[in-house]
């Protein structure tokens, strides 16, 4: 069966989980320029956390925050980029080294706009030859797949995902979980449905 002819709601929960969680090998990141780390309401919670860590152990030169949607958090009402830049600067990623999309309001706009960050950073957008995604680990399927579509074709994207909200073993526990997975089936399929992405065989 091919996604473009899947009913989200009526589903299975196994094609459901192959299709948002796909298994694979996991491998070594390659150190690259930047990350692009992809706003939410709460990332920092585990997105943010993930990029510093990743930061940290010399796996990017720039965090490349990214979201313009606005929030009420405890440093006062933030933009999503500028909420995470507030976490990484008080847990150590020097201010210099971070770069923020303040205009996203979608997760297809925080690959076009990141990636406006990223040239304007940089000063060439081809200067960026590997880049990490750091997303929650039910969000990547569909950023990876956007990824795909919209970054420059000589561009080597890396999954890293941020563990620790809802995965492969939990999200059939709780209605949050089933919304999400639910939820991104449906983005997916439209990518399909609007030429955006090949047909995914399930």
């Amino acid at each position: 069966m091919f996604l473009s002819k899947l009913d989200i709601k009526t589903a299975p929960d196994d094609v459901l989980e192959s299709l948002i969680f796909p298994k694979g090998e996991d491998t070594e990141l390659p150190h690259c320029e930047a990350a692009l780390v992809l706003g939410t309401s709460h990332p920092n919670i585990d997105r943010t956390p993930e990029a510093v860590k990743q930061y940290k152990a010399g796996k990017c030169g720039k965090l490349v925050m990214s979201g313009g949607v606005y929030w009420d958090t405890e440093y006062g009402r933030l933009t999503e980029a500028e909420y995470m830049r507030q976490y990484a600067v008080e847990n150590g990623v020097p201010d210099e080294d971070i770069v923020l999309d303040n205009l996203a309001q979608t997760t297809i706009e925080n690959v076009l706009c990141g990636n406006i960050a990223i040239h304007r950073a940089f000063g060439y957008i081809s200067r960026v030859k590997r880049l990490l995604l750091i997303t929650s680990l039910y969000h990547m399927r569909r950023s990876m797949l956007i990824a795909k579509a919209l970054l420059p074709r000589n561009m080597e994207v890396y999954a890293c995902p941020a563990y620790g909200i809802i995965d492969a073993g939990n999200w059939r526990d709780s209605e949050k979980g089933r919304s999400r997975v639910l939820s991104e089936a449906g983005f997916i399929k439209a990518m399909v449905e609007n030429g955006m992405t090949e047909d995914i065989e399930l």
